[in-house]
């Protein structure tokens, strides 16, 4: 039980190092789009979110070049990504509050999850209540990662649809995709457990 202590810590020490990562990063992408959109905004509408695309060059499409100062010569290079602006459709802003609600849920789901560890702690494991704090918290992260993801492809395909590059054709948004393997597996370990709850209360009542 000591070294379950132990990593309860660790567990909730990495987590919230990883939500401040998280925050901070965001924190500076939210600074960053604030004063490119304060210098811009004149020309570029409030209706209007940034997007990444991921573009390649048409077969006919000549090369640009730029000056290597180590190989004194200029060197060919062509565009891979452009980040520009689109206008999704009206879906977005019932994402935009799903993705808030998500948010705020989690933050109940992270203090759930404390308990969690807490009750495990004193040796309340297998318990009906333990069962509803894990789920919380799994699914409520879940809930943010699908609203995240439903936001990128709903702006991504509209940048897709309303942007042309002469020269180039555009693939697909270059937004970055959530790690779906780790969604998965707490889901299917919160599962288990609640399975397991569920099997320890019929063999008391068979007791």
């Amino acid at each position: 039980m000591k070294k379950f202590k132990i990593l309860g810590i660790i567990a909730i020490i990495a987590m919230v190092a990883n939500i401040a990562v998280n925050f901070e990063s965001g924190w500076r992408s939210f600074k960053k789009g604030y004063e490119e959109g304060a210098r811009s905004h004149n020309t570029i509408p409030d209706n209007l979110y940034p997007i990444s695309l991921e573009v390649v060059p048409i077969e006919k499409t000549a090369n640009d070049s730029i000056f290597n100062p180590m190989a004194e010569r200029k060197i060919p290079y062509q565009v891979s990504e452009i980040t520009t602006y689109t206008q999704p459709s009206k879906w977005i802003t019932l994402v935009i509050i799903i993705s808030g609600l998500s948010m705020f849920a989690f933050i109940f789901g992270f203090c759930f999850f404390i308990c969690f560890l807490v009750q495990v702690s004193k040796r309340n494991v297998f318990c009906e209540a333990n069962v509803w704090r894990i789920r919380f918290f799994v699914y409520s992260y879940t809930a943010i990662v699908i609203s995240m993801e439903l936001f990128a492809w709903i702006a991504g395909n509209a940048a897709v649809a309303q942007t042309q590059i002469p020269g180039y054709q555009i693939i697909d948004h270059a937004e970055a995709s959530p790690a779906w393997l780790p969604v998965i597996m707490m889901i299917i370990l919160a599962e288990c457990f609640a399975i397991g709850v569920k099997m320890k209360e019929e063999q008391d009542l068979t007791i």
